[in-house]
């Protein structure tokens, strides 16, 4: 079993996720990437990650979409956006 956090990066732009992931120690972080609301939805559902960090404008299904569906859930509710 993992001691290290799992985060998971959401973000349309692919620049954005990878310069957020280099920021993160990497001996503490495991990240997980997604680069759309519906991915990540999927991605949450399998990972189940300690932290989400989600990008508010994206296409479809903005951060705001995903953060009410998230706070929805009873699963999901807790876990910091």
């Amino acid at each position: 079993m993992s001691s290290k956090l799992k985060i998971l990066i959401v973000d349309d732009d692919a620049l954005n996720v990878k310069l957020l992931d280099a920021m993160l120690p990497h001996d503490k972080y495991d990240c997980i990437w997604a680069y759309n609301g519906e991915d990540a939805l999927g991605k949450v559902a399998a990972e189940v990650p300690d932290l989400i960090l989600l990008d508010v404008m994206m296409p479809k299904l903005d951060g705001f979409e995903v953060t009410k569906m998230l706070k929805n859930d009873h699963r999901f509710r807790d876990i910091p956006v």
